[in-house]
């Protein structure tokens, strides 16, 4: 049943590839904690991981494609490796973001990074930048628990026309995720506004790890300047969980046994 529904979904991936190629069409993430082109103040758990590739689709050709994997380091860094092909040129980069502080409380969590470390200087999208984020879930009326993200950065995060005259390089990004039990799928729509940068998409998640993530960027103060975005990875994440989850209830078994055990070799047992 897994199986078909693997199959099921790598022949949907083809065909919105195919159709995504033929439309009308920077740095983007699709990986487990990232947004769309903006990080987030979250990280991978450690041994967690994920590898997948991205195209980038505008006026009918491909702008770009990034082959990337991504893993998190002793539960306080998250660092990920790309390879990139722009304009018939490869290029191979990295990025880092480490936890400063948890979400607890009121309190959001608290994250700083670096993008494209390597050989991006004067690739558009691509150059060497930094930034501070910070990520709070809310809980709201109506739509419950709503993802939300703020944060500022340099170089690929600014651009001449901003958000505003005093918001020059600030980034801002919202997320609500929506869980289909029936089909074991994970659904997040996403939006965000970077510079003068509107995206909006949406992210798919099976259980057995298999990623599915779309993308709609407006460029140029909307979208007179439309790029298409379509992402194919896996991650370890629901795996890891399912095997944290084992491991509890073993544990939990072990003590039950023990107790009884125990209770058996009371005095009280024995009477």
């Amino acid at each position: 049943m897994i199986l078909q529904e693997n199959i099921n979904l790598i022949k949907i991936c083809f065909l919105l590839f195919a159709l995504f190629w033929i439309s009308d069409a920077s740095a983007f993430y699709f990986n487990d904690t990232g947004l769309f082109d903006i990080p987030t103040a979250y990280i991978m758990s450690n041994g967690n991981f994920n590898f997948g590739a991205k195209i980038e689709v505008q006026n009918e050709k491909r702008k770009s494609l990034v082959i990337g994997t991504d893993f998190g380091l002793l539960n306080f860094a998250e660092i990920g490796f790309k390879g990139i092909k722009k304009d018939n040129k490869d290029y191979l980069m990295s990025d880092i973001k480490v936890i400063l502080s948890r979400e607890e409380g009121l309190l959001p969590a608290f994250a700083i990074g670096v993008d494209n470390v390597g050989e991006g200087k004067g690739v558009p999208d691509y150059e060497l930048s930094y930034f501070a984020v910070i990520s709070k879930r809310l809980n709201l009326p109506v739509i419950h628990i709503l993802n939300t993200h703020i944060g500022i950065g340099n170089k690929r995060y600014m651009s001449d026309e901003s958000i505003g005259k005093y918001l020059h390089g600030i980034f801002i990004g919202l997320g609500k995720e929506f869980i289909l039990t029936h089909n074991d799928l994970r659904l997040q729509f996403l939006s965000e506004l970077k510079s003068n940068n509107l995206n909006f998409g949406i992210k798919c998640l099976m259980k057995s790890g298999l990623m599915l993530n779309l993308a709609l960027e407006g460029t140029n103060n909307g979208f007179k300047e439309t790029r298409y975005h379509i992402a194919v990875g896996f991650t370890n994440t629901e795996l890891m969980k399912e095997i944290a989850q084992s491991v509890e209830l073993a544990k939990q078994a072990v003590r039950i046994a023990n107790e009884e055990r125990s209770e058996k070799n009371s005095p009280a047992g024995k009477e």
